[in-house]
Order: structure tokens, then C-alpha cells, then sequence
């Protein structure tokens, strides 16, 4: 899932905006503005997120009998939790050194949240489209006794 074109464009465009946030408006506004620390971290947070569950998925399957600690793709996941953990606590204290946790928490919540259901969505395509009748058994199945 980690492969298809769109998670691929997500995490592009992730990694575009992290590299553009870290170089050019950290040094420039970032003491100014809470956005600029809380967008490093969300970003990068939504991207361990999503690697936290490839790794959760390969140690299931280590854990059923199906070695995954052989293969290259566990070991780099690995890797990029790791790496981006630290990059994200590394400027979640940035941003609580600079602002009042008041202000660094509830935008850092709502945009990891956020940013994390968008790469959700992406990853494994959940529908946009649910309808409250989707959630209804089947009548065919549903007895009412009077």
C-alpha cells in the first residue's frame, strides 16, 4: 500500500514541505510563528504514524510465524519511525521552548489528527462515501417480535 501512486504523491509532497519548512521559514518566522514548528511536527508525525503501522503489520506477521525481519522493507521502516520521531520531538520542543503550551497544543493535536486521517485515507482508500444505511443489517436477517 506504501507503493501506490497516491501515498506516494502524499508523501512527496510531505517530504517537499518539511525540507521547505525546515530551510527556509524555521530561520525566518519560525520564533514568530507556531504554525512553522507544529507543521514540522504534524507532518513528520503523520508519516510515523503511517510507518508504525507497516512495522505493526510486519511484526504480526513475525509474531505468526511469517519471518518479516528478513526482508529489507521491515528494517527501512524501521529507520524512517525512528527518524521521523526524532525529527518531530526534536521540533514539538522547539515549539513548546518558544510558545506557551496553551497555544502549542490544541494546533498540534487538531493538525497531526488531521494530517493523519488524510494519510490514512490515502493509504487504504477508506471510502468518503459512507451512508448511515451502509451501517444497517441485512432485512432479510433482522426479526421483530411484537
Amino acid at each position: 500500500m506504501a507503493t501506490q501512486p497516491a501515498f506516494l504523491l502524499y508523501l512527496g509532497s510531505v517530504i517537499v514541505l518539511v525540507v521547505l519548512l525546515i530551510l527556509y521559514f524555521a530561520p525566518r518566522c519560525g520564533h514568530t510563528n507556531v504554525l512553522v514548528f507544529t507543521g514540522i511536527c504534524s507532518l513528520m508525525g503523520s508519516l510515523s504514524v503511517m510507518s508504525v503501522k507497516a512495522l505493526g503489520t510486519a511484526l504480526k506477521l513475525t509474531f505468526e510465524g511469517k519471518n518479516q525481519l528478513v526482508y529489507l522493507e521491515t528494517w527501512f521502516f524501521m529507520f524512517i519511525v525512528a527518524t521521523c520521531v526524532i525529527i518531530q520531538m526534536n521540533y514539538l520542543n522547539k515549539a513548546l521552548d518558544t510558545f506557551n503550551t496553551a497555544v502549542v497544543s490544541p494546533i498540534y493535536y487538531v493538525m497531526f489528527t488531521s494530517l493523519t486521517i488524510i494519510a490514512s485515507v490515502i493509504m487504504f482508500k477508506v471510502s468518503m462515501h459512507l451512508y448511515p444505511l451502509h451501517c444497517l443489517p441485512d432485512s432479510s436477517v433482522v426479526t421483530v417480535k411484537l
